[in-house]
């Protein structure tokens, strides 16, 4: 998608364990997925078939069947995996004094994105073009869960109103744009942080409170 995406967005696909040896389901479907994901991030996910996915993972294409049903459903399942995935490590909340939250959250963020950089392109950047209605709905749950965690752990900053939902959808565009840029060696990791980190302290602390005041 823009596609590919577990809070290991995207894992790193783990070593392949010998053809033949026997594997817990969840190790089993682990394996086909992250077999997939690599696939996904070498090309169109179009143009990758069950039999492919299989003999990269090791396994019968019955499997693949078993465990997913075909390439339309992998796809899902990456996508809801690294959705989560990119949720789950901004961590820092109000515990944390803002300028030291922002820097580690942005970090942790663009860390999950350079291990799964491929994928991270394929699905978030180019998947958002694809015809796919149940796509762009995981797509935009994922995008949502991105908005309700940056509410939840700026709680002390901000608060859940219409306004400040607007302005963050808006600001995950841009920072889709800008991790883009940086993946594509457009700019430096240092800059795309800064960037990030200094827009979105502008957002909480002046944009959003004008916005929400103006609006009553």
């Amino acid at each position: 998608m823009s596609i590919t995406i577990s809070a290991q967005l995207v894992s790193t696909p783990a070593t392949d364990p010998p053809r033949g040896r026997r594997l817990a389901p969840e190790e089993r479907k682990q394996q086909i997925l992250d077999a997939a994901r690599t696939l996904f991030a070498e090309r169109a996910y179009t143009t990758v078939s069950t039999a492919d996915v299989a003999e990269r993972a090791g396994v019968a294409r019955s499997l693949v069947h078993h465990y997913f049903g075909g390439i339309r459903e992998l796809l899902l399942a990456i996508i809801m995996d690294g959705a989560a995935a990119l949720v789950e490590v901004r961590r820092a909340g109000p515990e944390t004094p803002l300028e030291e939250r922002l820097a580690r959250n942005v970090a942790a963020g663009l860390d999950v994105i350079a291990a799964n950089r491929e994928t991270w392109l394929a699905v978030v950047v180019y998947g958002g073009s694809v015809d796919d209605p149940d796509i762009r709905a995981l797509l935009n749950a994922g995008f949502e869960q991105n908005v309700a965690r940056m509410l939840a752990v700026n709680s002390d900053v901000i608060g859940d109103t219409p306004t400040s939902r607007r302005a963050l959808r808006a600001f995950n565009a841009f920072a889709t744009e800008a991790t883009r840029a940086w993946l594509m060696g457009e700019c430096e990791r240092e800059d795309t942080e800064k960037l990030l980190a200094t827009t979105f302290r502008h957002l909480l602390l002046e944009t959003i409170p004008e916005l929400d005041q103006a609006a009553g």
